[in-house]
């Protein structure tokens, strides 16, 4: 988690001096909730491929069509009949905004997440856990509803590549945009 938190206070720096270059009201907060579905291959009926997620995040909108985010994603836990797995991470990258009429854009993300997966065990009563970590690509894409100057509502399709597993995430979220 300190790695997590490390990361996420890294982008927030990196993004300051990029928000004294924005103009007003390009600067936003975003949260999404959604149903998130690892690709584990070969699914044994024992095995719950399936959760719930979230991300948080931060971004400088840099023009019309790009922007700068960062933020925190919660991807859930699998589990099978033994054992599980729980996987998060901050993530970096740029946002892409394709304006098709006032009011309704379609976006895109592309970037990094530095990723922590916690898997526990327990085998007749034994218990052990184990934690790995690493850095790997993320991609989406969605669109945004705009409801007002400052409030957008947002549906994305993200891919998390996590160590040659691919965790899906499906989400409806908004975006709150505001001046400094």
């Amino acid at each position: 988690m300190n790695k997590k938190m490390g990361l996420a206070s890294v982008v927030l720096a990196a993004a300051m001096p990029l928000a004294s270059m924005a103009e007003p009201g390009t600067i936003y907060v975003s949260g999404q909730f959604g149903k998130t579905s690892y690709d584990l291959g070969s699914s044994s009926p024992n095995v719950d491929d399936e959760d719930n997620g979230y991300s948080m995040g931060i971004g400088v909108r840099m023009g019309p069509n790009v922007s700068v985010e960062g933020g925190y994603v919660d991807l859930g836990e699998v589990s099978g009949s033994n054992d599980s797995v729980e996987t998060g991470g901050a993530f970096a990258g740029l946002g892409l905004f394709i304006p098709l009429q006032p009011g309704f854009e379609l976006t895109g993300r592309v970037g990094l997440i530095a990723w922590d997966r916690d898997t526990k065990i327990s085998i007749g009563g034994v218990s052990s856990s184990e934690s790995e970590d690493g850095t790997d690509l993320y991609y989406g894409i969605g669109a945004a509803f705009q409801v007002s100057r400052e409030l957008h509502l947002t549906v994305g399709f993200d891919r998390y590549d996590i160590d040659d597993t691919d965790v899906d995430m499906l989400s409806l979220g908004a975006k709150f945009y505001f001046a400094l």
